[in-house]
């Protein structure tokens, strides 16, 4: 777990697992495009045994594999292409590393008519009160990311998603967005819902940070997770309101594809309309 100290703010920072392992790893270095455009902030590395990383804007990305890790399937995806599996050796054994994701292809949703009456209603879900202590990330790996579990109690027309954040840097942030069905297993996020990438690029502040999905039309029926997920961490911004100590629903993992784990109960909460049936 990383450091914190309590002071004003609550700060906790992330260790770079690979700075103690005395150079006993390998470096990849390579690029994800989609007919012949880079493919920013994909996801790169493998799964289970936290590593992981996201591409850059340039679609660039720069992975450091521990020797024993090397005969891994390395995983690529982006919400909106067909997720890859490469083997590792491979990959290394190239001069330039040139990988091409390829657009998936949906079908469209099923149309279910029902005679039953629906009441609609709309709510604010989640962590809805702003805690007035904020948590800083510092010196963490690209694609770290924080989720919090909604459950609407019925059908939910997604409206919006809100974080509560104090961007102390006073400078513009970008975040991406990530909606995840709920593993039925484990209880942890699981598949994504999201048709499209969704970036956040804001210079807000302090207060909540609304992001608007009316035009995705998403409809969920089951508990779902709400995650935001930092493109680079080389400044702590934003800082994130929360509650540390009291988790609820609230989970963290260190980098892309990284092992989820409880450390703060966080300020997101969901905004639709919930139909029951009457």
């Amino acid at each position: 777990m990383p450091n914190f100290y309590f002071t004003i703010l609550l700060l906790f920072c992330f260790t770079n697992v690979f700075c103690q392992t005395g150079g006993n790893w390998q470096i990849l270095k390579g690029k994800i495009t989609s007919a012949s455009n880079q493919v920013m902030f994909a996801t790169v590395g493998i799964a289970k045994e936290n590593i992981g990383t996201i591409t850059d804007d340039n679609g660039e990305f720069e992975l450091k594999i521990p020797y024993e890790q090397l005969d891994q399937i390395l995983i690529v995806s982006h919400i909106g292409y067909q997720t890859l599996q490469l083997r590792l050796d491979s990959l290394l054994k190239l001069d330039d590393v040139l990988i091409e994701l390829t657009e998936q292809v949906e079908l469209l949703d099923e149309v279910v008519v029902t005679s039953e009456k629906l009441i609609g209603k709309t709510k604010e879900l989640g962590n809805t009160k702003k805690h007035k202590l904020f948590l800083w990330i510092q010196n963490g790996d690209r694609g770290s990311e924080i989720v919090t579990l909604i459950n609407p109690k019925g059908e939910m027309l997604l409206n919006s998603v809100s974080l509560n954040i104090f961007n102390q840097l006073e400078k513009e942030f970008t975040l991406l967005l990530n909606i995840y069905k709920v593993d039925a297993t484990t209880n942890l996020p699981s598949d994504q819902v999201l048709k499209n990438q969704k970036i956040i690029r804001s210079n807000l502040l302090r207060g909540w940070l609304d992001v608007d999905l009316t035009a995705e039309n998403i409809v969920l029926n089951e508990p779902f997770y709400v995650g935001f997920q930092w493109v680079k961490i080389d400044e702590p911004s934003p800082m994130i309101g929360g509650k540390h100590g009291s988790i609820k629903n609230s989970l963290i993992r260190y980098k892309a594809l990284g092992t989820w784990e409880k450390y703060a109960q966080w300020d997101i909460k969901a905004k639709g309309t919930v139909y029951t049936v009457e």
